[in-house]
């Protein structure tokens, strides 16, 4: 926790889930909360379990999956005026799925009603703007998927409070694995809290901006150079849509740094030079889509695209 919050994090989501976990280290236990909250950093929250398989939704899970979460949420001592947020963590935009997602948040906030808290929802874009249109959440929190049918199209209408990115890294001054998320600076509160309480963890739009501001898109794939010239060495190709930290300009040249400065599966961060015409602020994906790509699309997806994450047997856990 000092680690983190001496690298600049405002705010730790941990999680929420049915016992026992369906990954182990998901279950924020009390004392932890304490601790985060104790170093000065504010803790946001999201309720997962087995949200990456749809067996979830058509279940009919909403229900037992809120109830569990107030009860985290009691044991932690989280103040009423925040927010729980849900995760549908697959990219199932058929309009043959999304019954069973939007009866899924239904269920949540029947339970969450006259409760005090709030209700988020991480996903892809076009199952954010499905819940936003239905008015079943209050915070919208874009998973780090850009390719996920409408994460583009969502982000660049400026209705997302969070999006991931950077995934899976580890900072090596923390040695810890994290997703690394941005706060949209007209959102400044996303749901999170403090050891004071709710709205006085919201973060200031100012500092908010500067660390969009700070970043890059890439609108074409691109080679990271050693030095800022085109027949430099290549570090490594990065591909159009991820960001990169604008470190330095040189000319017609940027020396960036990606995977804010963490190792991944894939390797370790690199720094690196771009030519600065590969990049574009943060404020629109480059293509600036406007289309959702399949969401609402009529086709009937096979039971592969709807049980891939399910290789463990959820329905003996509930």
């Amino acid at each position: 926790a000092k680690a983190l919050k001496a690298q600049g994090v405002r705010t730790v989501f941990r999680y929420y889930c049915q016992l026992p976990p369906s990954i182990p280290g998901k279950d924020l236990q009390p004392e932890e909360a304490k601790i985060i909250l104790s170093e000065g950093l504010s803790l946001g929250v999201v309720f997962q379990h087995y949200n990456n398989c749809f067996r979830t939704f058509e279940n009919r899970w909403g229900t037992e999956d809120a109830q569990q979460a107030l009860k985290m949420a009691e044991a932690i001592g989280q103040p009423k005026g925040s927010a729980i947020y849900f995760g549908v963590d697959g990219d199932w935009p058929w309009a043959s799925l999304s019954d069973a997602i939007v009866a899924y948040f239904e269920d949540v906030n029947r339970v969450f009603d006259g409760t005090g808290f709030d209700v988020g929802i991480y996903s892809n874009g076009c199952t954010c703007n499905l819940i936003r249109t239905r008015k079943l959440a209050k915070y919208f929190w874009l998973s780090g998927s850009t390719g996920h049918s409408g994460t583009q199209a969502f982000y660049n209408t400026g209705n997302w409070t969070l999006c991931q990115n950077a995934l899976d890294i580890t900072l090596a001054s923390a040695n810890l694995g994290v997703d690394t998320n941005l706060c949209n600076p007209a959102a400044g509160y996303f749901g999170q809290f403090d050891a004071r309480g709710a709205k006085s963890a919201a973060h200031p739009a100012a500092a908010a901006q500067s660390l969009i501001a700070r970043r890059r898109f890439l609108n074409a794939n691109t080679d990271l150079k050693a030095t800022p010239d085109s027949g430099a060495p290549t570090l490594i190709a990065i591909r159009k849509d991820q960001n990169v930290r604008l470190v330095q300009q040189s000319g017609p040249w940027a020396k960036v740094l990606t995977q804010e400065g963490g190792k991944s599966r894939a390797g370790a961060a690199q720094e690196g030079w771009l030519p600065l015409s590969a990049l574009m602020p943060m404020s629109a994906f480059p293509d600036s889509s406007p289309t959702y790509g399949l969401c609402g699309a009529s086709s009937v997806p096979g039971d592969t695209v709807k049980y891939q994450n399910c290789e463990r047997a959820t329905s003996r856990l509930r």
